[in-house]
């Protein structure tokens, strides 16, 4: 279903974004540009005007917030988007020495066998198994290319020989497929489970902060609350300590978009109670406009799958969207993307280049709100109008 029945009446003028990137290793500021050639990305598809402003960074680093907006012949939305920040964190999982990497990913990935997380995930979505094996693959194959080499030549020369096939394997895997950015989202993902890391409670409370002050927020029509992939984590987490603290609040309208989401990577982990705590409490949130996006392209998410249901919790679960990149970008573009697993995991953020139900340039500052109203393809007509038929409804 790529439509709802409820016309923009009126059309959304001002909308608060509050937006929690993935685990990447992008300070805010990179995200803000990233963000910004996404809507002047989102302009040039669709015949609008785009306006984006400096940014605005706290004492505390933890928000970047800038000024956007598009606008058409007869429609404009402003919207001023706050970036969650947590790449310090994520810089310095990276920046640890690969052979560390190598012991605590291999562990944290030996886990998800002995715990039976592995079957859940094969039972939610089997596709994801494929981004679990991958650096299992690597390290494989650097054991088996050491192990080869070192009998085929034997002795003193055949240990050194063995000993440089497998580093070779395992530096060719952090060059070329990323090796080290997988095994540190594994350790994360681990951590966070298990509730190990205090300094990420300290980030989330900060974020639910965030949350509660946009709920409040009496000048804005919408407030979007958007994460993507692991982000989508820590922003259920924030959520749900923002609607415990302050369930009943009079402000605008709420909306929860993820994209690539992997709530299900942690929350399928036996140790994440608060995690599937938190869901539940979103999934029971009356008035929450739920969405998720996801593609089968992308390995890194769970295609199609409902994490209300998967985790036989009650309550309403979001809407699914399924988008397919081949049909969203221009074909030069498409080819990069299914060249590349961390590109095709990054589409939902990075700009459409054809006219397409999902564009998060107007998830951010179009007209439509958003879980309520038609999708942009739908909603604003040639020339960057608003379409015929709803400037009718909403009159």
């Amino acid at each position: 279903m790529r439509s709802t029945s409820d016309p923009p009446s009126p059309p959304v003028r001002r909308r608060l974004v509050l937006h929690v990137p993935g685990y990447e290793p992008l300070t805010a500021e990179a995200q803000r540009r990233r963000l910004t050639r996404t809507l002047a990305c989102s302009a040039a598809t669709w015949g609008l005007r785009v306006t984006s402003g400096p940014p605005d960074i706290p004492a505390d680093g933890a928000v970047l917030s800038f000024r956007a907006g598009l606008a058409g012949p007869d429609w404009a939305t402003e919207a001023e988007i706050r970036i969650l920040a947590w790449d310090d964190m994520i810089a310095r999982d990276l920046a640890a020495p690969l052979p560390r990497l190598i012991l605590r990913g291999g562990a944290a990935l030996a886990a998800l066998l002995r715990d039976g997380t592995l079957g859940r995930y094969r039972a939610a979505h089997w596709r994801y198994l494929l981004f679990v094996a991958l650096p299992v693959t690597i390290l494989a194959a650097a054991v088996v290319a050491g192990l080869v080499g070192g009998l085929l030549a034997g002795g003193w020369v055949g240990v050194l020989v063995g000993s440089a096939l497998a580093v070779g394997v395992v530096l060719a895997g952090d060059r070329w497929m990323h090796l080290r950015h997988l095994l540190a989202d594994w350790v994360f993902a681990r951590d966070l489970a298990r509730g190990a890391r205090p300094e990420l409670d300290t980030r989330i409370e900060r974020f639910a902060q965030e949350i509660v002050a946009a709920r409040h927020r009496q000048d804005v029509d919408e407030v979007a609350l958007v994460g993507h992939s692991l982000g989508m984590v820590l922003l259920c987490e924030a959520l749900a300590t923002a609607l415990a603290r302050d369930p009943q609040v009079p402000g605008p309208r709420l909306a929860l978009v993820g994209l690539g989401s992997s709530v299900l990577k942690i929350a399928l982990m036996p140790q994440a109670r608060r995690l599937r705590e938190a869901m539940a409490r979103i999934a029971a949130t009356p008035g929450l406009a739920w969405m998720e996006f996801t593609s089968r392209r992308d390995l890194v998410c769970f295609h199609r799958a409902d994490p209300v249901a998967v985790l036989g919790l009650a309550g309403q679960g979001p809407r699914l969207e399924r988008i397919h990149p081949r049909a969203m970008l221009p074909h030069a573009a498409w080819c990069r993307v299914r060249r590349s697993m961390l590109r095709a995991h990054r589409i939902y953020v990075t700009g459409c280049g054809r006219r397409y139900f999902y564009d998060w340039g107007l998830l951010a500052c179009g007209p439509g709100a958003v879980g309520r109203d038609p999708f942009p393809d739908q909603l604003i007509g040639p020339g960057g109008a608003l379409a015929a038929a709803t400037q009718e409804q909403a009159a």
